[in-house]
């Protein structure tokens, strides 16, 4: 049974009949009841199925770093999430079908057009992710000393992520991440983007490159 709110002439919330009554950042929408077919899926849906399973399972995940990647990107009209899957699905899956995989270069986290972090560089030595990044150039990075650094690592062969405690700030210039004993011997992706302290302003994704942990 539907809800109305706000009196009569209101929106209303839950199912009526042939449609359902929802809102989403305040705006009303009725959608009808989906409907379900008997038909098998055709190659091009599976295909695109497909491509969407191979950039989901890596995303919702990292769902609280996109949350903050993608929180500018058209967020009138999708949530950030969906903004970082229908960035992704486009340019960082690839192969073919059934064997996609992800093109880790072009994986993107974050968009935006503050400027991230100049020279941007890391290296591990001795269980420990050394990461750093330009601090000194902030009227031309157009940020701010207390900038946050969102820094991901990825280890494919254990499906598993890592980041910093707590997201170290522009003005620091430097972090190191001690590495859990699983994940070293392995390889490692890295990527990191800048936010300001509102996350209004971001900056587009950085990727590391490939990383022996060791």
């Amino acid at each position: 049974m539907g809800t109305i709110r706000k009196g009569a002439n209101g929106g209303f919330s839950g199912k009526a009949g042939s449609v359902i009554g929802a809102s989403w950042k305040s705006i009303d929408y009725i959608r009808g009841l989906s409907k379900k077919s008997n038909k098998p899926a055709t190659e091009e849906q599976l295909i695109q199925q497909a491509r969407f399973y191979t950039i989901a399972k890596f995303i919702m995940p990292i769902a609280p770093f996109v949350q903050v990647g993608f929180s500018q990107i058209n967020a009138n009209t999708m949530t950030p999430t969906n903004a970082a899957l229908q960035a992704n699905i486009k340019t960082a899956v690839v192969g073919t079908y059934p064997n996609f995989v992800l093109d880790y270069a072009k994986v993107q986290i974050s968009q935006g057009s503050l400027q991230p972090g100049g020279t941007v560089k890391a290296e591990v030595a001795t269980g420990m992710l050394m990461i750093s990044w330009t601090n000194k150039a902030i009227a031309i990075q157009n940020g701010q000393l207390d900038d946050l650094v969102y820094i991901l690592l990825y280890h494919p062969e254990l499906d598993e992520f890592l980041t910093a405690p707590e997201p170290p700030t522009r003005g620091l210039g430097t972090v190191d991440i001690e590495l859990p004993e699983h994940f070293l011997g392995g390889k490692g992706q890295l990527w990191l983007f800048f936010a300001d302290r509102k996350n209004k302003r971001i900056s587009r994704t950085n990727y590391l490159g490939e990383l022996d942990l060791v």
